[in-house]
């Protein structure tokens, strides 16, 4: 029978760890009991380990196919990984894990741009060297290369070396993170997120996914040791996936690399660069002025010494003076129905670009890339493009797929004039009477859109969404949220493992729910709890929906 361990600032290595009242204190002693099946929550607490040579969790127990490990934060808690060591967390060698819903913070704030100068030949300090999240061959014993590993709603920021990376891993799937201000100071070479694969079989399709982040202000600052040049600070690189410098057993990467509706911004590298590396779609991001750095000049979206990499259906919006893309020593090359702006050069690939039109974002000089009513890029994507968008708005919504990582909802203007995020703390945030997008974070918060059409995304926490008027669209996230749509046509979105919801006031034949990832109407369980409706997906509660009946849901009010 699977077990659930508990972990909090408050608790003790003594205690059983087997409930919330008598938690372990150290995230590595829940660790090592992991068997198959078992999950280990992390409550409210700062997770430090003395030494830096040594990772605050190292994860080498592995489940299986039908029994994944995960380490998820406690439903509203917001705990904290707190590093100078090498990592905050490291995988070693291990498979089927599953780690959700962490922030983890490495230790910038502490270093001078100075001492990290002087420190550019040292290959040993972890202070100005170390990861956050580190996917990679078991340190000891036989090696064994970890596979079958989701990172996922997790924050990583201000580490020196790389936000995340995996080195001879496959089947890794990185989606909906936040990474941010990771890679200064290492003298390594380091980006935001950095994937090398390695074949655990002979499968060619998608095994590593890159999906729904937001990566931004990574960039290197210090030279990478074997140049004596900066080289890197990217926000997603895929990297030498030919193997051919590294000696990673069993040759090329022989799986596809998916990246989608990411949101890469003000790097000092590449937006996304694939580099060395073989069989790659990046399709439907939005790149917005990477290549921050004087040394990087090679724009948004980069590919060299690569083959059979398609690249559609992006975003590219240059820094001034900076190209859009370079192809360098590359075959089977595809860049089409892209939309590139303010860019000195762009290397075009196929006939369907839309070159020289400004996309047209709400606000991106405060992050928000959503699509203004008359921007060039709705409608206008082609060959492959994504089911959802980054928020898990149904493609298309219109005529057609709009270019770039967030679809224009129907129904509702996507322009958000109003841009709201919380603190990671408690947090009460209230709209306008425009279109808005609230976004608590960490904490138990109370989100208020009043009128318009309005994004609300209540974060890890016990949050309360209230969408007002208007069409709104309300996303719990982690924790057990109450979700209130109001007046107009809402949307709830509901997503495995993000607690179970209670939605107030659902109006049959105008409300939807939207089921996202995996889930789909056939595979619920509807029945009744009192006068309510409990949707269940195998023993896990999904939501709560009060005053109603089991019998008046069908597939009509699903999406």
């Amino acid at each position: 029978m699977p077990k659930s361990y508990y972990v909090s600032g408050q608790g003790n290595d003594n205690n059983t760890g087997l409930s919330s009242n008598s938690p372990f204190r150290t995230l590595q002693k829940a660790a090592d009991l992991t068997q198959p099946g078992d999950t280990v929550y992390v409550m409210n607490g700062t997770y430090t380990y003395a030494d830096p040579f040594d990772s605050v969790l190292n994860i080498r127990n592995s489940g299986t196919a039908n029994a994944w490990i995960t380490y998820r934060a406690y439903p509203g808690h917001a705990p904290k990984l707190k590093s100078n060591n090498w990592n905050a967390i490291e995988v070693q060698g291990a498979a089927y894990i599953v780690i959700d819903g962490l922030k983890l913070e490495g230790n910038n704030d502490n270093i001078k741009l100075g001492y990290a100068l002087s420190q550019k030949n040292n290959l040993g300090n972890p202070a100005t060297s170390g990861n956050g999240i580190g996917i990679r061959p078991s340190r000891q014993g036989p090696r064994k290369n970890p596979h079958h590993i989701i990172i996922r709603n997790n924050e990583i920021s201000k580490f020196g070396g790389a936000g995340l990376y995996t080195n001879s891993a496959d089947y890794v799937t990185i989606e909906g993170n936040r990474v941010y201000n990771n890679a200064w100071y290492s003298p390594y070479g380091s980006s935001g997120i950095s994937v090398g694969g390695w074949n655990s079989d002979s499968s060619t399709g998608y095994k590593i996914i890159i999906r729904g982040n937001s990566v931004y202000g990574n960039q290197q600052l210090v030279p990478w040791y074997k140049v004596g040049q900066i080289t890197d600070g990217n926000g997603i690189i895929v990297d030498t996936g030919r193997n051919s410098d590294n000696g990673v057993p069993g040759g090329a990467y022989t799986g596809r690399t998916l990246i989608e509706n990411n949101v890469v911004s003000s790097n000092g590298g590449r937006g996304i660069h694939v580099y060395k590396s073989d069989h790659v779609d990046i399709i439907n991001n939005t790149a917005f002025q990477n290549s921050q750095h004087p040394d990087i000049r090679d724009g948004e979206i980069t590919v060299v010494e690569a083959s059979d990499v398609r690249v559609l259906n992006n975003i590219m919006y240059a820094k001034t003076g900076r190209p859009a893309n370079i192809v360098s020593n590359a075959t089977k090359i595809v860049y089409d129905y892209n939309l590139v702006f303010n860019s000195t050069t762009f290397t075009s690939l196929g006939n369907n670009n839309i070159v020289g039109q400004d996309p047209l974002f709400v606000n991106a000089l405060i992050g928000d890339f959503s699509l203004q009513s008359g921007s060039p890029a709705l409608d206008k994507a082609g060959g492959l493009t994504t089911a959802k968008d980054r928020y898990g708005i149904n493609r298309p919504q219109g005529n057609g797929v709009d270019i770039g990582a967030i679809e224009r909802p129907m129904g509702g203007s996507p322009s958000l004039t109003t841009v709201k995020q919380g603190t990671g703390g408690t947090d009460s945030l209230t709209g306008t009477a425009q279109n808005d997008r609230l976004s608590g974070l960490e904490g138990d918060d109370r989100l208020i859109g009043l009128d318009g059409n309005d994004l609300l995304q209540g974060g890890s926490g016990n949050d309360l969404l209230s969408g007002g008027n208007g069409n709104d669209r309300l996303i719990g996230n982690g924790g057990k949220d109450q979700l209130i749509g109001g007046a107009g046509r809402d949307i709830f979105v509901l997503k495995r493992r993000d607690g179970r919801d209670v939605i107030q006031d659902f109006r049959d034949g105008l409300d939807k729910i939207d089921l996202v990832g995996d889930l789909r109407f056939s595979n619920l369980t509807v029945r009744p709890q009192g006068r309510n409706t409990l949707l269940q997906v195998g023993q896990t509660d999904l939501v709560l929906i009060l005053n109603t009946r089991p019998n008046q849901f069908t597939t009509a009010d699903f999406i």
